[in-house]
């Protein structure tokens, strides 16, 4: 079950892998980032302000999953009321390197998709021992209109960039539902004299 901050929480967990990632690479990328702090959400605009952020996690949209969204409600301990259901989310995030230099900002961006294809799966905790959620990481190829749209947006000349979708981030709902468990049920039979007869079909 999750709270509202399970949504960043999920950023958090990205950045989590990723700074590890790159923390642990013996190549060239070795020392491009300083730490994890270098990996920001802020969008790329704020985070080309500040020479000390390499990475922009960007999460620049969230939409409700349609597949989700009518899942029923879940039990609740308690016998006269149950939980509203919760809210599936799909969170997209646009990801861009701010090495300065071209070269690096490409070494940096395939280390990225190298890891995120590594790991489709990654975990929200609210502790070591436990997890939340398991949300799936998702590499999305955006229409040439919609990443303009974006870099407009922004009033940027456009970045090398990717997008990622993480999937599925559900937000417990904090509403109650009056209901009525079901403690005793009876099936009656075709012969049962409680049952009334079944009228003929013309």
């Amino acid at each position: 079950m999750s709270s509202y901050l399970t949504v960043n929480a999920a950023s958090r967990a990205l950045r989590r892998v990723l700074w590890s990632a790159y923390d642990s690479d013996p190549g060239p990328l070795r020392g491009l980032v300083g730490d994890e702090q270098a990996i920001v959400f802020d969008n790329p605009t704020l985070t080309a302000r500040n020479p000390n952020r390499k990475l922009s996690i960007w999460l620049y949209r969230i939409t409700e999953n349609e597949f989700l969204r009518n899942d029923p409600a879940p039990l609740d301990n308690r016998l006269d009321r149950r939980r509203a259901a919760p809210q599936p989310l799909d969170l997209s995030y646009l990801i861009t390197p701010f090495t300065g230099g071209g070269e690096n900002d490409q070494l940096l961006l395939g280390k990225t998709l190298q890891v995120l294809h590594d790991n489709p799966t990654i975990f929200v905790q609210e502790s070591l021992n436990q997890v939340t959620e398991e949300l799936r990481v998702l590499f999305c190829r955006l229409p040439l209109e919609e990443v303009t749209r974006i870099w407009e947006a922004l009033r940027e000349p456009y970045r090398l960039s990717v997008c990622y979708d993480v999937r599925v981030v559900r937000i417990d709902s904090d509403r109650d539902l009056q209901a009525e468990r079901v403690f005793d049920a009876r099936v009656l039979a075709d012969d049962d004299p409680q049952l009334a007869p079944l009228e003929p079909v013309p």
